[in-house]
């Protein structure tokens, strides 16, 4: 094993999902840098005079830490709608990944070459769970800088038409490190994610047929018939059920202090999604990657 064989592997993989991993990002920073400026184009001119009023409020520039709030929320808000597509494309890409290349017979062509099936399934590990959320996590990253751009040009104008001076706002805002700050969840998300991402490579290894349905099924099965034994034993509580809801349920931890500094609002997401990581979910994921392994090892067809 070599580091081109490894580039190679991982080339490979986005190029399969080269469409989706382009188009799909770039529609979403589109729509989400031109509405807004519709929306400005379009405004009537006693909006706009508002605006600018609101804009060179002298209580809003005098409030240096609400600003930085405001900014880091935006921040991430701008990063939202591609979090979620790209959850979407994830889940997608780990039920598809292993099943349709033996649906289309490439494994054939694939294991010709000098890869091995652990370096394979790492690959598309690695791909799904780190390398497609960090696709989108750069378009977004790209949309708020040309948002932050734009705000340059806006205070630029203010400071030469309205004699206002907005660029001691702009030194306070930390907007690298806002920016640091969300890229570091995405390895505690990945590390949270992994069972279920682990999971769905083994459907997608073991199904002849319809893979997104036999990642669900058994989950569901396995639902119905501890609803229907703890029912009809008249038991306490529904483990699976509860294990389940508990690791992916978020409550009031993700809503920050108004008393809370700057700093921890920052971290706030970092430090759920780290006290989300299990071990035995994570163990968990390690035996669903093995026996995804050893299928498609053993398994004649592929």
């Amino acid at each position: 094993m070599n580091s081109s064989q490894i580039i190679t592997s991982f080339r490979k993989e986005i190029w399969e999902f080269k469409k989706t991993l382009f188009w799909v990002p770039l529609i979403i920073a589109i729509f989400i840098i031109v509405a807004p400026l519709l929306k400005l184009m379009l405004i009537e001119d006693y909006q706009s005079s508002k605006l600018i009023e609101n804009i060179t409020n002298v209580d809003n520039l005098a409030n240096v830490e609400g600003f930085t709030r405001f900014l880091l929320a935006t921040i991430m808000g701008m990063f939202v709608p591609f979090i979620i597509v790209s959850l979407i494309i994830q889940l997608y890409y780990f039920t598809t990944c292993l099943f349709d290349e033996r649906r289309d017979l490439s494994i054939y062509f694939w294991r010709s070459l000098p890869v091995s099936d652990v370096l394979n399934i790492g690959v598309k590990l690695i791909t799904g769970a780190l390398v497609v959320p960090a696709i989108f996590m750069l378009a977004a990253t790209f949309v708020v800088l040309v948002f932050l751009l734009l705000a340059l040009i806006v205070c630029t104008v203010l400071s030469l038409g309205y004699d206002l001076s907005l660029w001691g706002l702009w030194g306070s805002a930390d907007i690298i490190s806002n920016l640091v700050s969300i890229w570091l969840n995405l390895l505690p998300y990945a590390l949270w994610m992994f069972p279920v991402f682990a999971w769905l490579m083994l459907a997608s290894m073991f199904a002849n047929k319809a893979p997104f349905l036999w990642a669900i099924l058994p989950i569901v099965a396995i639902l119905l018939i501890e609803s229907f034994v703890v029912e009809y034993l008249h038991l306490d509580g529904r483990f699976f059920f509860n294990t389940l809801r508990e690791y992916f349920a978020f409550g009031q931890e993700m809503l920050p202090n108004n008393g809370s500094d700057i700093g921890s609002s920052k971290f706030l997401l970092f430090s759920v999604l780290s006290s989300k990581i299990s071990l035995v979910a994570t163990l968990l994921g390690v035996g669903f990657m093995y026996l995804t392994y050893w299928l498609r090892v053993n398994r004649s067809e592929g």
